[in-house]
């Protein structure tokens, strides 16, 4: 094992419980207040690796302004050779740290591309952080026309959820019915537009 694996294991637990239940941020955290430069190098290793994790866990610390900035330099740079997975945390995290909204641009770049369904329903979920300028919202309701069902969910969960509704697009008998595998591209294609209209108006 490299030595971000070892540490990952220490700091997160079993890879296969963090892919399944989500990573439980406390003991990073911690050890990132208590030795901040080891945990920074970990997380370059990390990110050399194409370890999307270590791209997620900077926007989920407690950061001096001087820490910030490094993170921010960190994963601006690694998006030279960035795998889909760390392109599309790190743009999440990139935003979470600078609040500027450019960096969705990454993230749509993960979704529309042809990289496993996994990956971007991923982005479809980051995307929900991001204010829903009019170019978001027409690249996600893209998303609820594509050819993955767990894609298209996931991005008609992103429009309601800019739309300022609560609930899950499962929730929605009639929606939901829309979006499924035997509802066809017609269907979906009425669900984004339906979507993309509640969001903008």
């Amino acid at each position: 094992m490299s030595e971000w694996a070892d540490y990952r294991q220490e700091a997160f637990g079993d890879p296969y419980l963090v892919w399944h239940d989500g990573p439980d941020f406390a003991e990073f955290q911690a050890r990132f207040a208590a030795d901040p430069e080891l945990a920074t190098r970990m997380l370059a290793e990390g990110l050399a690796e194409g370890d999307a994790l270590a791209a997620q866990t900077p926007r989920e610390l407690s950061l001096t302004t001087e820490q910030r900035a490094a993170l921010v330099r960190m994963l601006t740079e690694t998006l030279k050779t960035a795998t889909p997975g760390v392109q599309l945390e790190a743009g999440a995290s990139l935003f979470a740290l600078t609040g500027s909204a450019e960096w969705s641009a990454l993230v749509v770049e993960v979704l529309a591309s042809t990289v496993h369904w996994g990956i971007r329903i991923d982005a479809a979920i980051r995307l929900k952080a991001f204010p829903p300028t009019p170019a978001l919202v027409a690249a996600v309701a893209r998303g609820v026309r594509d050819q993955e069902y767990l894609v298209r969910y996931h991005c008609a969960n992103t429009l309601l959820h800019w739309a300022g509704r609560d609930e899950d697009i499962s929730d929605d008998a009639e929606l939901f019915g829309m979006v499924v595998d035997t509802a066809g591209l017609a269907d979906w294609a009425r669900v984004a537009e339906r979507l993309a209209a509640a969001v903008q108006a």
